[in-house]
């Protein structure tokens, strides 16, 4: 992953190097994932040279364009469909056999809904029911990556003993009390960069009650680019749903 930097604005990006491409080409996927394509001859300076000449582009579309998109649609978890997963979206199979209840999987390439045989598509009772198999995937899996990021994260901060909660937490990404991080299930579905920023800014409040001002430059110390991140979260974080 390499770092564009436009004034005080950090965008990650990574390169696509490919035989077929006689152009640097930019692309942004729906996370607001930026990727270079370039042919084999390009140099780094000439990524960044095209980089430089599309700041106003790339600015626009991190800042503005995206606030103008609408609430996702409703889902009802037919094959067909996407799921979100650390900040890229991955397609859903449905798959009917005999299972008690509706379980999902997922294989690094795809998700895999298992649902009865005899379920209706899209009654509102197994549409409910599918999407609690959802969601109780995201937690589990949130659960184990959260808490082995904290762990990682923890002694920046001189935390021992720290316990990780991932649940629904309406109005807030996350909380710190006392050695207790608790942290939105959501967050799994926004890119790796966003949730560790949550992860620190929560970190941070064990040593720094408030947001103050010496709390913020704590932030900054593990995560400089936090005001970025900070505003991806706030323009985004509607999105993160299923």
């Amino acid at each position: 992953m390499k770092h564009h930097h436009i004034g005080q604005t950090v965008v990650p990006y990574e390169i696509n190097w490919s035989t077929d491409r006689e152009t640097i080409g930019l692309s942004l996927d729906e996370s607001l994932q930026l990727t270079v394509s370039a042919p084999m001859e390009a140099t780094t300076a000439d990524i960044e040279e095209t980089l430089s000449e599309r700041n106003e582009w790339l600015l626009d579309k991190l800042y503005h364009l995206d606030e103008q998109k609408g609430p996702p649609y409703d889902r009802e978890f037919l094959s067909g469909e996407k799921l979100r997963y650390r900040g890229r979206q991955y397609p859903l199979t449905l798959t009917a056999g005999d299972v008690p209840e509706p379980t999902l999987s997922f294989d690094d390439q795809e998700f895999t809904l298992r649902v009865h045989r005899f379920d209706a598509p899209s009654d509102k009772v197994s549409v409910r029911r599918k999407r609690q198999a959802v969601v109780d995937w995201y937690i589990q899996r949130a659960k184990g990556e959260f808490e082995q990021r904290c762990a990682e994260l923890a002694p920046k901060f001189g935390v021992d003993d720290l316990s990780v909660t991932v649940r629904d937490l309406p109005g807030r990404w996350g909380e710190y009390d006392d050695g207790d991080v608790w942290l939105n299930w959501r967050l799994l579905l926004a890119p790796v960069r966003i949730s560790d920023y949550v992860i620190v800014h929560e970190l941070t409040h064990s040593t720094h009650s408030d947001h103050s001002e010496e709390f913020w430059n704590a932030v900054g110390a593990v995560v400089p680019d936090y005001e970025d991140r900070r505003e991806w979260l706030r323009i985004n974080g509607r999105r993160l749903s299923v």
